[in-house]
């Protein structure tokens, strides 16, 4: 436990120097740069595969930064927040949403279903609302379709291993997919039928699966997005606010708020046969890396609606 806390702690300052990020400036030039820092006013960057010099661009210079993984910073735009729609009851946390993240702000929250559950509409949700349905509970963290699908993460967490195979057994396993982490889930269990083994040789996985049907241990690019909404909707203009009332919404119907240290397992395994992708959710700056598929590391489920 030791060995993995300063192994966590240390985590929290890295940033990974092999990923290439994209900065796209406000008159249409390109830079293949490193992000470094971001603030409300400049950004801090090396150009790619250099350690200096070190530039800073004002962000009004700057219409967007790509990461690795296909997400973005947008700046220079103005965010909407939604406002709950008339007699309707949301979450103190939905109800402080500040939109989507690079993309169009969540429609106000609209209820679906009349007293003799007859849809009268199509139902919009809301980042940080508690999501309770056929069974499925949790909190509402990334959305598409305006509001009407997206991800929902567990109100649980545990601290587990990608892999316990010994490390010469670990090998490549399929679970390459950075955007969907049911492909990886597939990879998995056609890897484990394959080799005969059982799920607990993917700790992670099994306890993500062990939720029920459609419960999945999220790709890195989920998870990115799911550590990017619970802090606002951006890793540029972070509002603590917007994270304390998301864990005071999952603490109020009996979940665990996010890690403070906050480094979560994605499914989403690395090149080398012996590392996966994780993602810091609480790092300002751009923090995905990869590590030991043996190292325990938190854990999150998520469902797809």
């Amino acid at each position: 436990m030791r060995r993995f806390l300063i192994f966590a702690v240390a985590l929290i300052f890295s940033i990974s120097a092999s990923a290439q990020d994209l900065l796209v400036k406000r008159n249409g030039e390109q830079m293949k740069v490193k992000v470094l820092k971001i603030t409300k006013k400049k950004v801090q960057f090396v150009r790619y595969g250099t350690d200096h010099p070190v530039y800073n661009l004002p962000v009004t210079d700057i219409d967007y930064i790509e990461y690795p993984f296909g997400d973005r910073d947008t700046f220079n735009k103005v965010a909407t927040t939604p406002q709950p729609a008339p007699n309707s009851s949301v979450s103190t946390a939905a109800s402080k949403s500040p939109g989507m993240w690079h993309g169009a702000a969540p429609a106000p929250r609209v209820i679906t279903n009349n007293s003799d559950n007859t849809a009268t509409a199509a139902r919009k949700y809301i980042v940080g609302e508690i999501y309770d349905q056929n069974g499925i509970k949790g909190i509402v963290a990334v959305l598409y379709d305006g509001g009407e699908h997206g991800l929902v993460l567990s109100l649980d967490e545990t601290c587990l291993a990608w892999s316990s195979l010994h490390r010469k057994q670990v090998e490549k396993t399929g679970a390459n997919d950075h955007y969907d982490g049911i492909a990886n889930m597939k990879a998995i269990e056609k890897y484990i039928t394959e080799k005969g083994l059982s799920w607990d040789a993917f700790p992670a996985f099994k306890w993500c699966r062990d939720k029920g049907e459609g419960w999945y241990l999220p790709s890195i690019n989920e998870l990115w997005s799911v550590g990017t909404m619970s802090m606002g909707g951006s890793r540029v203009a972070l509002s603590r606010k917007f994270r304390r009332n998301y864990n005071d919404a999952i603490e109020a119907v009996g979940g665990t708020p996010l890690s403070n240290i906050m480094i979560y397992h994605s499914s989403t395994e690395d090149r080398d046969i012996r590392y996966s992708y994780y993602g810091h959710m609480n790092s300002e700056s751009p923090n995905i890396d990869s590590g030991y598929k043996a190292d325990k590391l938190f854990v999150r489920a998520v469902y797809k609606f």
